[in-house]
């Protein structure tokens, strides 16, 4: 561990008041990568008497750690959390992209009946690179109060919208009719059509009718499958 988050460390394991507490844990957050660090701050997380340091300890996490899952899963299904902590833990099991956080957050969107968390959960959804979430949040692009946040996803994760034949027939059969959702569905349309070399969207809609289109979405998928496989070797 560097000396720099032992003193850190230190310094917060005796230091009581709560402001200088939360002042050291965001002194943390570039240590976060250390694994004593995100333990400790863990340990702190537990701690359910004051939700600001609770908050300050979440956004310092190490998100990638899979040691966060279950701390983040029994804030995710406890009842009595407070919102603003659930969302926040919400949002982190997204960023962790892992299959436990994926398998909570699936869980989650079945279950949690809050609309505000349920439109964390779908935008949560849309940082994983796996069909397991396809399903979900193509029911979510049908519900009004959850569209933006999906669509703001999709915007940005080109796997989804372009490995899954199923995700593209959905996406050209939205009707949107809200500004703010307009930027990102053209956005993604525009996509589709680069990467698959159709000049506008009654070319899309023919191709997905006389299913040339699978061939060239088979095509991006084995691709995008050797890609990943050279990384992890790289890594």
């Amino acid at each position: 561990m560097s000396e720099e988050a032992k003193k850190l460390l230190l310094r917060l394991k005796k230091e009581k008041k709560t402001t200088k507490q939360m002042d050291l844990i965001a002194q943390l957050k570039p240590y976060n990568q250390e694994e004593m660090v995100n333990r400790v701050l863990l340990v702190h997380l537990n701690k359910k008497d004051n939700d600001a340091l609770r908050l300050e300890i979440l956004a310092a996490l190490n998100y990638e750690d899979e040691a966060i899952v279950k701390p983040l899963t029994q804030i995710v299904n406890d009842s009595n959390e407070l919102q603003s902590v659930k969302e926040k833990a919400i949002n982190l099991l997204g960023q962790n992209k892992g299959k436990k956080a994926l398998g909570v957050l699936l869980g989650a969107y079945r279950k949690l009946k809050d609309p505000k968390l349920l439109d964390n959960v779908a935008h949560s959804l849309t940082f994983f690179e796996d069909t397991k979430v396809i399903k979900p949040l193509i029911k979510g692009l049908a519900n009004d109060e959850l569209r933006l946040q999906i669509l703001t996803g999709l915007a940005r994760n080109n796997y989804l919208i372009l490995s899954s034949s199923v995700m593209i027939k959905a996406l050209v059969k939205i009707e949107i009719t809200k500004n703010f959702e307009k930027l990102h569905y053209e956005k993604i349309l525009t996509t589709i059509m680069d990467e698959f070399g159709y000049a506008n969207k009654d070319e899309l809609v023919a191709a997905i009718s006389n299913k040339t289109i699978n061939a060239k979405i088979s095509e991006y998928a084995k691709k995008q499958e050797e890609i990943n496989k050279l990384l992890k070797k790289v890594k």
